[in-house]
C-alpha cells in the first residue's frame, strides 16, 4: 500500500517481497563519538607513548596501578618459563666446578652455592602458582635480594683462583639475569642488587677476614651498575609495551562499540526509533519457524496513519516527523512482552508482530492502540475521518504451516488495511484471507 492521499478510494492490496525498501536502506551515519573516559583514557596514552614517558618511569597513579599489575603477571608467566633454564644452568655449572677443582681449595664456596640453590628452588616453587601471580614483584624482588647478597659473597669464599674468576663472572651474570630478565621494574632491581650486595658485604666482614676490595669493586660494582643500568632499560621497554598494548585494546574496543553501533543503526528506524523493515522480516521469518514448531499462533497488525499526505502538505514535512515520531512511541508501548516487535514498515505504514497471540486478543490489542493513537490529540485540519490524526489498523494471525509462506501474513494483514480504510478509515478489520 502506499502513501494514502486524497478522499478518493483506498490503495489497492499489494503483494509482499521481505526484502528492505530502498527508502529504508541505513545511510551511512557519522562514526559516534567514543565516551569522555574513553577519549581522555586515549590522549593520555598517546602523550606518554609519544614523549610524556621521558619525563620520568612512572605513570598517572591509575594507569601506574594497572601496569604493575600487567607487569606481574607477564613477568610470572614468562618467569614459569625461564626458570627451570636457569635452574638447569646453575646445577649444571655447580656440579661442573666441583667435579673439576679438588675439594681443599673450594673452602666455603659449596656453601654459599648450595644457599644460592635454595633460592632457585624457591623460585621454582613460587613461579608455580600461578594465584601468587599478582605477588609477583614482592617475592621475586625478595629472592633476587637474597640471591645478589649470595652472589656478592661467592668470589671471596673460596682461596682457588679459578673459583674467584668464576664467580666474578657468575656475579656479572646474576646482575644481568636480576636487572633484564627477572621482568621486575628499576626500583626493585636497585633494592636487590645495592641492598642484597651491601648485605652479603655485610655479612662477610663480620664471618670472614677483610675482603679483597679490589676484587669486590670489580665484581659487585660492575655487576651493580649493569644491573641497574638493564633495569632502567627493561622497565622503559615493558612501560612502551603495556602503553601499545592499552591503545590497541581501546582502539579494538572502540572498533567494536562503533560495529556494533552500526550494525544497531541498521536494524532500526532513525526518525521513530522503532525496527525498520529490514529487521521485521528478519524476526518475522524467525517468528514463523519457530512457531510453526511449537503449534502457535502469529499475529500481525498493519498499521496506516490517516490522510497523512495532505497532513504533510499542509503542515509541512517537520510536523510530518513529529506525528510518526509520536505515533511510532505510542506503538513501542504496547509492545509490552520481549518478543513483540513494533517497526516502521515504510513512509506512515507500521507493523506489529505477535508471536504466541491469537485472533481475539491481537483484536484488543488493535482497538487498544487505535485508541491511543486517537488520544494524543494531533490535530489535523485535513483530514475527512476526523480532526485529529487517526489510525487504520488491519489484523491478521495464523498457526503457521509448511506449505504457508511468511509474507501471506503481511499480505493478509495489508489486506485488511485496505478494507479498514475503504470502510471510512480509523477503524480495525480482521482479514478474511486465508494464509497457507
Amino acid at each position: 500500500m502506499t502513501q494514502s492521499g486524497s478522499a478518493g478510494e483506498p490503495d489497492e492490496p499489494r503483494v509482499v517481497v521481505l526484502h528492505p525498501s530502498p527508502e529504508e536502506e541505513p545511510s551511512s551515519p557519522e562514526a559516534p563519538s567514543p565516551n569522555n573516559h574513553d577519549s581522555t583514557r586515549y590522549a593520555l596514552l598517546n602523550d606518554l607513548l609519544h614523549g610524556g614517558m621521558r619525563r620520568s618511569l612512572h605513570f598517572p597513579d591509575f594507569l601506574e596501578q594497572e601496569f604493575r599489575r600487567h607487569q606481574a603477571l607477564e613477568s610470572a608467566a614468562v618467569a614459569r618459563t625461564s626458570i627451570f633454564y636457569v635452574a638447569a644452568l646453575f646445577l649444571g655449572l655447580g656440579i661442573g666446578l666441583l667435579l673439576i677443582l679438588p675439594p681443599e681449595v673450594l673452602g666455603l664456596w659449596p656453601l654459599g652455592y648450595s644457599l644460592l640453590g635454595l633460592v632457585v628452588v624457591a623460585g621454582v616453587i613460587l613461579t608455580r602458582m600461578p594465584s601468587l601471580d599478582s605477588s609477583f614483584e614482592l617475592y621475586g624482588s625478595i629472592l633476587a635480594f637474597l640471591g645478589m647478597a649470595i652472589v656478592a659473597a661467592l668470589p671471596v669464599l673460596s682461596e682457588a683462583q679459578l673459583m674467584r674468576q668464576g664467580s666474578m663472572i657468575g656475579t656479572i651474570h646474576a646482575a644481568v639475569v636480576v636487572g633484564g630478565m627477572v621482568g621486575l621494574r628499576c626500583v626493585p632491581v636497585i633494592f636487590a642488587v645495592v641492598g642484597g650486595g651491601l648485605t652479603g658485604l655485610i655479612v662477610l666482614l663480620a664471618l670472614t677476614e677483610t675482603p679483597d676490595w679490589l676484587l669486590l669493586l670489580q665484581t659487585y660494582a660492575a655487576g651493580m651498575l649493569v644491573a641497574i643500568i638493564l633495569g632502567w632499560l627493561a622497565e622503559r621497554r615493558n612501560r612502551e609495551v603495556f602503553l601499545q598494548k592499552s591503545l590497541l585494546a581501546l582502539e579494538k574496543s572502540r572498533s567494536e562499540a562503533l560495529a556494533e553501533r552500526m550494525k544497531e543503526m541498521s536494524r532500526h528506524d532513525s526518525l521513530t526509533g522503532l525496527a525498520n523493515r529490514r529487521h521485521f522480516d528478519e524476526v518475522l521469518v524467525r517468528e514463523w519457524q519457530r512457531c510453526q514448531r511449537d503449534g502457535s499462533s502469529l499475529s500481525l497488525m498493519f498499521i496506516d496513519v490517516d490522510f497523512f499526505k495532505p497532513f504533510n502538505d499542509h503542515y509541512g514535512h517537520q510536523a510530518g516527523d513529529e506525528v510518526l515520531a509520536r505515533v511510532g512511541k505510542t506503538l513501542s508501548e504496547l509492545a509490552r512482552r520481549p518478543g513483540d516487535l513494533a517497526a516502521r514498515y515504510g513512509g506512515e505504514e507500521f507493523v506489529m508482530l505477535y508471536p504466541q497471540t491469537g485472533p481475539e486478543a491481537l483484536s484488543y490489542l488493535a482497538e487498544e492502540l487505535r485508541r491511543a493513537v486517537e488520544e494524543l490529540d494531533l490535530a489535523h485540519g485535513h483530514s475527512e475521518c476526523a480532526d485529529h490524526i487517526t489510525v487504520s489498523v488491519g489484523t491478521a494471525s495464523v498457526i503457521p504451516e509448511t506449505s504457508g509462506r511468511p509474507e501471506q501474513l503481511v499480505e493478509a494483514a495489508d489486506h485488511a488495511v485496505y478494507l479498514a480504510k475503504r470502510n471510512g478509515r480509523n477503524r480495525v478489520e480482521v482479514s478474511t484471507v486465508p494464509i497457507g
